[in-house]
């Protein structure tokens, strides 16, 4: 139990949390969308895999949870490198979202509001392979490309800070 609390304690003061007013982009049937505030959502977690949740609920009622496998800090001659030549960082990982009787696929949902929107406790899980692409940066991770189930989500965090 000791552990367990030590482990959340650092989670929760750890640097690399971050808490994000989110814009989010959809990628289907071969084109990108246009980029849209989500005023309503935001996102919790860290450079390595974050929720997306209403700002009205708590994390844990997530629309969409993505986690990088084996993520590790870049050093910062490969964040330069990329930066300088306009390379993403490509990792794998995997997504979850839900879908409904409304929205019976990921598809769906974007096609009718551009973004994965069934709630956790409204919804059926799905759980995907992806591969995750951060778009070059030069301090900190801002914008990214979740690409599963044939389809893409872009977040960018814009507006992020810091949870300290």
């Amino acid at each position: 139990m000791n552990k367990l609390l030590v482990i959340f304690l650092i989670l929760i003061v750890s640097p690399n949390n971050v808490l994000a007013q989110i814009s989010s982009c959809a990628y289907y049937d071969g084109y990108w969308g246009k980029w849209h505030d989500e005023i309503m959502c935001t996102a919790f977690g860290n450079y390595s895999g974050f929720t997306v949740y209403w700002k009205t609920d708590h994390p844990s009622n997530y629309l969409l949870k993505f986690q990088i496998e084996s993520y590790y800090p870049p050093s910062k001659d490969m964040i330069k490198n990329h930066y300088k030549n306009q390379t993403p960082f490509e990792y794998s990982g995997y997504v979850e979202y839900f879908v409904d009787e409304y929205y019976p696929s990921i598809k769906s949902a974007l096609q009718a509001v551009g973004f994965a929107f069934v709630k956790k406790r409204n919804g059926n899980v799905r759980t995907s392979k992806a591969t995750i692409k951060i778009l070059p940066y030069k301090k900190h991770p801002r914008c990214y490309n979740i690409i599963f189930d044939g389809i893409a989500i872009g977040i960018d965090l814009g507006s992020w800070e810091f949870n300290n």
